[in-house]
């Protein structure tokens, strides 16, 4: 396979870049000069990757990539803005020209949806890591704070729960599906939203805890794939596993129950995914019910990353 240097692999990245009109100075410099859009708002976000914390050795590039991407995606979209711009730091064992493609490839896969333009970052070699700082914009001023939620609003979730869970039983990485088309909606409708890489349970104790609130969620109204639903079947793995566990990349959001009409008739028009889980209360229990009866789910429990 064939080495090549830092300069390489920066010409590659601006070889495979995103255009984007407010970039000045592009990537390639010692800093690169933005000139942003006005009258918006600017959103950042910063995630690291690490091998053993967040993924093992046989990830490929392009699953690094995708992931790394929809990862800091996913931040971004919870407070209802778009992305734009991102820095990459690279430490990477493997430098070769076919591995750097292929991360390339996993990331772009995303960005240009958007698009996103690279804009700088760094790369070094030791144990792979990955670092985006990604950088977007908003049109309003609700960033659906954690700690906006309300009494009695209503949950919701984008998507299925447990995929990511799922996918490493089988010793396969998810690629997650982007919310951001959804999460540009939310801040007409939501008071609250997070993403849930962490986890749900982790997510509903973030939002109760900041807003001094309870949750009653229904464990039949959570969406879970076949896989899934085959491990808990089987006694493979509990719902307490499945709802600790992260890297599903969903978003968890409430909103009142005035504008939840409203905003699934929209959602049903645009064919986004929405799934209504529970309610938020006021006597600042967390519970959760299958089929009315009260389920024995730890949410203490964590999500942690993969361990050595």
């Amino acid at each position: 396979m064939k080495k090549i240097s830092e300069s390489e692999i920066i010409k590659l990245v601006k070889d495979n870049n995103n255009f984007r009109e407010e970039v000045i100075i592009p990537i390639g410099e010692d800093a690169s000069a933005i000139f942003p859009k006005q009258d918006v708002n600017m959103v950042l976000t910063t995630d690291t990757m690490v091998l053993n914390t967040h993924f093992k050795d046989d990830i490929t590039p392009y699953e690094l990539g995708y992931i790394s991407a929809a990862s800091n995606i996913s931040d971004i979209s919870a407070m209802g803005a778009y992305p734009a711009f991102v820095l990459i730091n690279l430490t990477l064992l493997n430098n070769s020209d076919e591995y750097i493609k292929e991360l390339i490839n996993g990331y772009n896969s995303l960005f240009s949806q958007f698009p996103v333009t690279v804009i700088g970052g760094d790369t070094t070699y030791g144990p792979t890591s990955i670092t985006m700082t990604l950088i977007g914009y908003s049109n309003s001023n609700n960033f659906m704070a954690t700690n906006d939620s309300k009494e009695n609003d209503i949950i919701f979730i984008s998507g299925s729960i447990g995929d990511s869970f799922s996918a490493r039983k089988k010793g396969k990485y998810n690629l997650p599906v982007l919310r951001n088309e959804l999460a540009n909606l939310l801040p007409d409708f939501a008071h609250s939203c997070t993403d849930m890489s962490d986890g749900l349970i982790n997510s509903i104790n973030m939002i109760t805890k900041k807003s001094n609130l309870g949750a009653k969620i229904k464990l039949e109204k959570i969406k879970i794939n076949k896989e899934t639903s085959d491990l808990i079947c089987n006694k493979k793995s509990s719902w307490n596993d499945i709802l600790s566990y992260g890297e599903d990349y969903e978003l968890l959001f409430t909103i009142p129950i005035e504008k939840c009409k409203p905003f699934k008739n929209i959602c049903d028009k645009l064919g986004f995914e929405i799934h209504n889980i529970g309610n938020l209360t006021k006597d600042k229990k967390i519970e959760f019910y299958k089929d009315e009866v009260l389920e024995n789910i730890n949410i203490s429990k964590k999500f942690n990353h993969f361990k050595t």
